[in-house]
């Protein structure tokens, strides 16, 4: 994981390994960034949202993977 501050964003961007294809993929916002590998779109969630990402990873039908990142960053729902 890496983290790099943009000025568009108040929060640092997370790099990761997508838990899909292992593609090295980035989150920027809450949603709508997606994998360059699979296409598969991330919904970022904050650390105290720990309950909300098990939520709507439960919810999701279809291929999804739920990933913790490591620091305390928060989670990413990734799913088509």
């Amino acid at each position: 994981m890496n983290t790099d501050r943009s000025p568009l964003h108040s929060s640092a961007d997370v790099t990761f390994a997508c838990p899909r294809c292992g593609a090295g993929a980035r989150v920027s916002q809450v949603q709508g960034d997606r994998c360059p590998g699979c296409d598969f779109e991330f919904k970022w969630f904050q650390a105290p949202e720990t309950q909300t990402a098990r939520d709507y990873h439960a919810v999701l039908t279809g291929e999804k993977y739920l990933m913790e990142l490591p620091d305390g960053r928060g989670w990413i729902v990734a799913h088509y």
